[in-house]
């Protein structure tokens, strides 16, 4: 035996730098990205340290992110420890097979991830950085989606983005997978791994987002990063090494896994685009789960839904620039795959402005 107790994270001795951390006498607010010049990987030098009191920048400052705190006074919890003990649940507890369900997703042979996923994680864990299954696919396997159903795995952690590209190289070259490509987009901060002359996604990966600035920022608090997703259940992580699963918002697990599977909106923004964009995907989901519903599907619960639409100004679709509504329908004609009857009957339980955007969108899907 080596004395390591079951079910306990071998913990790296590195402690990283996080959001809410002291250095050189100021508070880190969070982490943002500059990219690198010409045909150039992306490395931890592309990112950028942040201070409370800069969220006026109109511009990343000059600032490199140290790769540990060895110089810093660690303020800060290490995440999933910035949670309620009871939003951080063993996944046995909430059903007995999930642990082995997770383990067989990530191993599943065929899938893109599979060659790669567990070495990057033991990486991205080496470096004391926390890393977890995000989005769709927790979401899916929770709910109990067949595995092969499931071809999108998306990822979440404290890492910052050139650091995070900079170690999935690496674990490319160690698994002899050095012709795939990661990179960052500016925008969004979201990193994606794609194969040689493909655009196929092997997986992606957001750090845990960071508002008030005014260009994108991750942080290093769970909350927070919930709080920028879309509904409860689309907000929960899994730790595959502690066999874990965080609920955040407090509500995703009871939302998804209750007698009706609710709707409850995270993102309390204003900005048109997103907020319209929130309504599409919950026509996306609630189509997808009532469009020939099988007898054991929950019915669906959209109250929540309903009132946050409610406080959305009535002139939302009159907002919307002319790209933004190209980029809204193109994303619904993709995603949502329902008969027409069913997509206006959904318009139909939505109060405006809502229903006049979803009615809007019907006439570009399938």
């Amino acid at each position: 035996m080596l004395g390591i107790e079951p079910g306990r994270r071998r913990v790296s001795p590195v402690r990283p730098l996080l959001a809410g951390d002291l250095f050189t006498g100021r508070r880190v607010a969070g982490f943002t990205w500059v990219g690198p010049r010409g045909a150039v990987e992306s490395t931890h030098l592309d990112d950028r340290l942040l201070f409370d009191g800069e969220e006026h920048l109109s511009t990343p400052p000059d600032r490199p992110v140290p790769q540990t705190a060895d110089a810093a006074v660690p303020a800060a919890p290490v995440p999933p420890d910035d949670l309620p003990a009871d939003r951080v649940l063993a996944a046995s507890s909430v059903e007995a097979s999930l642990p082995l369900r997770f383990d067989a997703l990530l191993d599943l042979p065929g899938a893109p991830w599979q060659p790669v996923i567990r070495p990057l994680f033991a990486a991205v864990h080496a470096t004391g950085h926390r890393v977890w299954l995000a989005g769709g696919a927790v979401r899916d396997v929770v709910a109990g989606v067949p595995l092969r159903d499931i071809r999108d795995l998306d990822l979440s952690g404290t890492v910052a983005p050139g650091r995070f590209t900079d170690i999935t190289y690496q674990t490319l070259r160690a698994t002899r997978m050095s012709e795939f490509h990661a990179t960052v987009n500016p925008s969004s901060l979201v990193c994606a791994v794609t194969g040689p002359k493909s655009s196929s996604r092997l997986f992606e990966y957001r750090g845990l987002v960071r508002g008030g600035f005014r260009f994108p920022v991750v942080g290093s608090r769970i909350a927070d990063d919930s709080r920028h997703r879309d509904f409860a259940f689309n907000a929960l992580l899994y730790d595959i090494q502690d066999h874990k699963l965080l609920d955040p918002s407090g509500t995703g697990l009871a939302d998804l896994l209750g007698e009706n599977r609710r709707f409850t909106p995270l993102r309390a923004v204003t900005d048109p685009e997103v907020c319209a964009a929130v309504v599409a995907r919950a026509a996306k989901f609630a189509l997808r789960w009532c469009d020939g519903q099988s007898e054991d599907q929950p019915p669906l619960d959209l109250e929540p839904l309903r009132s946050w639409i409610s406080t959305l100004p009535a002139d939302l679709c009159q907002r919307l620039t002319r790209a933004q509504w190209t980029g809204l329908r193109s994303r619904y004609q993709r995603t949502v795959d329902a008969s027409p009857q069913h997509q206006h009957e959904f318009a139909a339980s939505l109060p405006e402005p809502g229903r006049g955007l979803i009615e809007s969108l019907i006439g570009g899907a399938r």
